[in-house]
């Protein structure tokens, strides 16, 4: 892998990476320097003089640094597109990289459920459940995600998708690695609480459905009780506004969701709400149903609960509306959207009093 990384990408990973390059190169290589006091030299461009020794070098100092394996910095500096999820679960009484075979299919299924019920989300819009047969969209990513292999440090679940990935109806990778991420956000601040008060009506704005709670469910073992823990890397040819993260779930949270799952079953969207924003997608459909939507991502309030911000879903009441909303997000001007919560079609939407204001 060593061989084949550009000087370029090394340069890239090291600047999103907070390394400092100094004003003044030693024999030609420049010198990057780390806060923790870590000094490299990267060679001035490809096929430089001992430029695989240096590169081994530069891999061998972020391994200590970043404490990660070698392939995983390489892979990463050579793929700068790659969005990058890991699914860590604890199997009890297994050697590193191991588990039962039982559970490795349950880690597995969760992980593809995660994705699908993602993509859905991110084409259909958030629903308390999803129900009939998936957009054929979900199939395409799911071929186009990778799951590497597992490694060490209990047992791992990598998996890769490119952000820049172009699948059918303007999905791309990112948005649905970006909706995972929401999604699991929002379900691993409801765990904390350990109360089931903590799913309200509002987090399925989030993307957090029943399926979803299902799915992550699985990542607790066949009894649902292990902790396990899902981290997140970003793309850096793809800017992006969150960090690398990660989200532990502790011991019983899969019991937690479960039980989640049910609860959110028997839920529908209702009430006042007002979200400030900018619209991120247009969807026109061939339906009354579909017709005239937006989605919006902004500052969400609902009653009196201190605003969030969110991705809203919004039914406009007529093609003029629709009209003004195409002009609103090409020109990426902030709207402010008031009306009442709705899961009359399966979808949780806001269906507005009148139209939208534009703020600015």
């Amino acid at each position: 892998m060593t061989t084949a990384l550009r000087v370029d990408d090394i340069v890239s990973y090291l600047t999103k990476a907070g390394w400092l390059r100094a004003p003044h190169d030693w024999h030609g290589a420049g010198v990057w320097s780390h806060p923790d006091d870590y000094e490299i030299l990267v060679p001035a461009h490809d096929g430089f003089g001992d430029a695989r020794a240096r590169v081994n070098e530069v891999l061998r100092c972020l391994a200590i640094v970043e404490d990660r394996p070698v392939p995983e910095i390489a892979a990463e500096i050579a793929r700068p597109d790659v969005d990058t999820q890991f699914f860590q679960t604890f199997p009890a009484y297994r050697d590193p990289g191991y588990t039962s075979v039982a559970e490795g299919h349950r880690a597995v299924q969760g992980v593809r459920e995660v994705l699908a019920i993602a993509t859905r989300t991110v084409v259909q819009g958030p629903h308390f459940t999803f129900s009939g047969r998936p957009p054929n969209v979900v199939a395409e990513l799911l071929h186009t995600a990778e799951m590497g292999p597992t490694r060490a440090g209990s047992y791992v679940l990598e998996v890769r998708l490119s952000a820049r990935a172009a699948l059918p109806g303007g999905v791309t990778g990112r948005t649905v690695t970006r909706q995972i991420h929401e999604a699991v956000t929002a379900a691993g601040e409801a765990v904390s609480t350990g109360q089931m008060s903590a799913f309200e009506d509002e987090i399925v704005t989030t993307g957090l459905s029943a399926n979803l709670c299902t799915a992550l469910s699985y990542l607790g073992g066949t009894d649902h009780e292990a902790p396990f823990e899902i981290g997140f890397r970003w793309g850096r040819a793809v800017p992006t506004e969150s960090n690398a993260s990660s989200h532990r779930f502790p011991a019983g949270a899969g019991l937690l969701l479960r039980e989640a799952a049910g609860h959110l079953q028997t839920l529908y969207a209702s009430g006042a709400a007002t979200i400030t924003g900018w619209i991120e997608t247009l969807h026109h459909g061939a339906t009354r149903n579909e017709q005239w939507r937006i989605s919006v991502r902004g500052e969400f309030h609902t009653g009196t609960r201190p605003g969030r911000r969110r991705k809203i879903w919004i039914r406009l009441p007529d093609q003029a509306a629709y009209d003004r909303a195409i002009a609103a997000h090409h020109r990426q001007l902030t709207v402010r959207v008031s009306g009442e919560l709705s899961s009359s079609t399966g979808r949780v939407e806001l269906v507005p009093d009148r139209g939208f204001d534009v703020i600015d």
